[in-house]
């Protein structure tokens, strides 16, 4: 119902031609749209997970929107800078994509370079170099996959049994079963990579189709070295898509991570995605004293300059997002509905 009624009062709005005056505003032109993505589909990532996945059909869409509009799609660099110096283009727009994965390379980039649009991808890089499955997704991709069956499991410590896939609470209870044993076992890329290919047979699932379309691989080294020779920005994201509390820890996935991306791209890499979204007020004197000029969060807002540059809001846009919800972001005139943030925003 609240759902309805939003979309509803940003109905109205639009019609109203509100969405057309918010665009057009000095309070609309001060400040900035990050829009996040996490995967485009190359199959059917969207029907399994549409919270993460959206079609190339849709990214299109919302890019063929903020053309006929008017919107000014730029560089993070140029947004973060011209934010805090009050200097931004009119209806300025970020495009991001976390973690980097193979998809951006084959579905998202030539859609971005049909529309000559910059974009940003945080790249993880451990898994770009073990150019392997991730274990946590993959094993919830199969599971899903398969839940037409119902299977006999041996290969997860505290699982057992005859088990009805097409149950989701079943597949939560397998995945939470696996998530425990990778942690206390402490297990490395290989037993990982062998954990999935022994739930793969398990489950009758096609592990090696998978592994030769390399659907939820990160791209390689080579494949985000020829995009960024072709202008993409390659920006931090962590080693291993993890954020430590310790502070070296933490410290280390920064620096790992920024030594093999300026590796790739030759440029320097100055920006900062928090994986997940999981953020700590202590990570921001880390992150300044490793010389970090912006770290993009999960929360949803539009940016101003008065936001703390180290916590910066983003829309995270996914296949359930409506095209009003979405103009209305872009515009601005969502953020007047008391609420439609859905959470709170990073404390300064």
């Amino acid at each position: 119902m609240r759902r309805f009624l939003k979309q509803s009062a940003l109905a109205t709005l639009k019609n109203s031609a509100v969405f057309a005056l918010a665009r057009q505003t000095a309070w609309r032109n001060r400040r900035l749209v990050i829009l996040g993505y996490h995967g485009v589909s190359v199959e059917d990532e969207h029907e399994w997970n549409p919270q993460l996945y959206i079609t190339p059909e849709l990214l299109e869409n919302r890019l063929r929107f903020l053309r006929r509009h008017g919107y000014n799609v730029i560089s993070l660099s140029k947004g973060v800078e011209g934010l805090h110096s009050g200097d931004l283009p009119e209806r300025s727009v970020v495009l991001t994509f976390d973690d980097g994965v193979l998809d951006f390379y084959k579905a998202a980039y030539p859609i971005l370079k049909a529309y000559s649009f910059p974009s940003t991808v945080y790249l993880t890089t451990y898994y770009a170099e073990d150019n392997r499955p991730v274990l946590g997704i993959t094993a919830d991709y199969i599971l899903w996959k398969q839940r037409h069956r119902t299977v006999t499991l041996t290969v997860v410590p505290g699982i057992g049994g005859t088990m009805d896939l097409g149950d989701p609470s079943v597949r939560e209870a397998i995945m939470k079963a696996i998530r425990t044993h990778a942690e206390a076992a402490h297990l490395n890329a290989d037993e990982k990579h062998d954990l999935l290919r022994r739930l793969s047979n398990e489950t009758g699932f096609d592990f090696d189709r998978l592994c030769e379309k390399r659907i939820l691989h990160v791209m390689a080294p080579g494949e985000a070295r020829e995009l960024a020779q072709a202008g993409v920005d390659f920006q931090l994201h962590t080693h291993r898509h993890r954020v430590p509390l310790d502070q070296a820890l933490f410290r280390r996935e920064i620096l790992d991570n920024r030594e093999r991306i300026e590796a790739i791209t030759g440029r320097p890499c100055e920006h900062f995605c928090y994986p997940s979204g999981v953020y700590h007020q202590e990570f921001l004197p880390w992150l300044r004293a490793l010389n970090v000029k912006s770290a993009t969060t999960c929360d949803p807002d539009i940016c101003s300059g008065a936001d703390e540059p180290l916590l910066l809001p983003r829309l995270l846009d996914q296949s359930n997002i409506s095209d009003v919800e979405f103009e209305g972001w872009c515009c601005g005139a969502a953020m007047w509905l008391r609420g439609f943030a859905g959470r709170p925003r990073a404390a300064a």
